[in-house]
């Protein structure tokens, strides 16, 4: 029989997470009890407290898991396109509201909202400010001649994409997702020019940004690090095909990513591997590679010779 030292170092706490993650879809959060975790699970309480301190705590980091699992999806499909490119961002809205759907994102939120834990209710607010942030912030990067409606484009498109999936939800036969998208972003597209000719604005820009960003964020750093790695990349495939570096760039690129993102990462290795990808005169000192390289600092690795 397995010792509970040895239970406890084949248990990943990604194991935990997505097991939890389907019995509060399942269950719901307040319905979901810590034994259940266990039951389903197969591990001791030793075990779960060893990840995790409480409930809630658990709550928060499965959330975090999930949504850093749709950020990479949705957000791949910008990597090397023009970010002003609307059909990229219907089908980046698709992913999220595949997402939301699937993972009934919206009632296990207001399950969670109830709890007396002001924490988690604290958290929620930031995941949903963030998902506001990132709707404006594309809508920026599509729309820069509509600057000042920007705001209220945000709202409006957040509000319709929501209240439109409620009612398709219902239906005897819904409508695929992306039909929804497109249908919802047409309408803004249609409505934005008509705000700028009568001049119609309800919020300001600036104010309505800083609201946005005053509760703070949620750290997604491993997205991060999808982004700066798919970047690097592309900017690695460009280079001629007889590029001595070109592949070795590209097997460092790959070995890192799936170092970093493993259960126990290797510093040493990670920092071997970064400085040999800084000595590649063809992508040395590229804008991508330092973006790449701050996005690993920021997780804790540096490339050898650089450690603090």
């Amino acid at each position: 029989m397995l010792t509970e030292r040895m239970r406890m170092v084949q248990v990943k706490k990604s194991d935990i997470l997505m097991t939890a993650l389907r019995l509060f879809i399942e269950q719901g959060y307040h319905a979901t009890s810590i034994q259940d975790i266990l039951d389903r699970s197969n591990i001791s309480r030793g075990t779960f407290y060893k990840h995790f301190q409480t409930k809630g705590e658990l709550f928060r980091d499965v959330l975090v898991y999930s949504e850093e699992k749709m950020y990479v999806d949705r957000d791949q499909l910008l990597i090397g396109q023009d970010e002003t490119n609307k059909d990229i961002f219907i089908r980046q809205l698709e992913v999220m509201m595949n997402y939301r759907l699937e993972k009934k994102v919206d009632a296990l939120l207001m399950d969670a909202l109830v709890s007396n834990d002001s924490e988690i209710i604290a958290f929620l607010k930031q995941i949903r400010q963030q998902w506001a942030y990132w709707f404006f912030t594309r809508m920026k990067q599509i729309y820069p001649e509509y600057r000042d409606y920007i705001a209220d484009a945000t709202i409006f498109l957040t509000g319709i994409l929501h209240n439109a999936n409620e009612i398709n939800n219902v239906q005897i036969q819904p409508k695929p997702m992306i039909e929804i998208c497109n249908y919802c972003f047409s309408l803004v597209d249609e409505v934005l020019p008509l705000l700028k000719h009568k001049r119609i604005r309800l919020f300001n820009i600036e104010d309505f940004e800083q609201s946005l960003l005053s509760i703070g964020q949620v750290d997604f750093p491993y997205n991060d690090l999808m982004l700066s790695t798919g970047n690097l990349k592309k900017l690695i495939e460009r280079l001629p095909a007889n590029n001595d570096n070109k592949q070795h760039a590209l097997d460092l690129l790959q070995f890192v990513q799936s170092e970093a993102m493993s259960e126990n990462p290797r510093k040493a290795v990670i920092s071997s591997c970064l400085k040999s990808l800084m000595n590649i005169k063809s992508i040395m000192n590229t804008d991508e590679l330092v973006t790449y390289i701050n996005t690993l600092k920021k997780l804790g690795f540096y490339p050898a010779d650089l450690n603090p």
